[in-house]
């Protein structure tokens, strides 16, 4: 991972805080939440009025989240272990 450590990414994650990064030249926002019992995790493409899920998950537990994201193939076809060095974490 570029300008952090993929672990620590993952752990901001878990904690469903805000994350910027830019994966191939995009930038991306991750963000998560908990409301009625149910965790909601979504990306975006950063990009203003931008409503696009280019991922969402709802469970009722944030590992669940976790795992479906380290699961889903949404880097080009890949996911977040195959394509972690690529990965750019930035503030904004």
């Amino acid at each position: 991972m570029i300008n952090g450590n993929p672990n620590d990414f993952l752990d901001t994650i878990y904690s469903c805080q805000d994350i910027i990064y830019i994966f191939n030249g995009i930038k991306y926002w991750f963000q998560g939440y908990t409301e009625d019992n149910t965790v909601h995790m979504e990306i975006f493409q950063y990009i203003p009025a931008n409503d696009d899920y280019i991922w969402e998950y709802n469970s009722d537990t944030i590992e669940k989240c976790l795992n479906s994201f380290l699961a889903a193939p949404i880097f080009d076809g890949k996911t977040f272990w195959d394509v972690e060095n690529e990965i750019e974490w930035v503030d904004d």
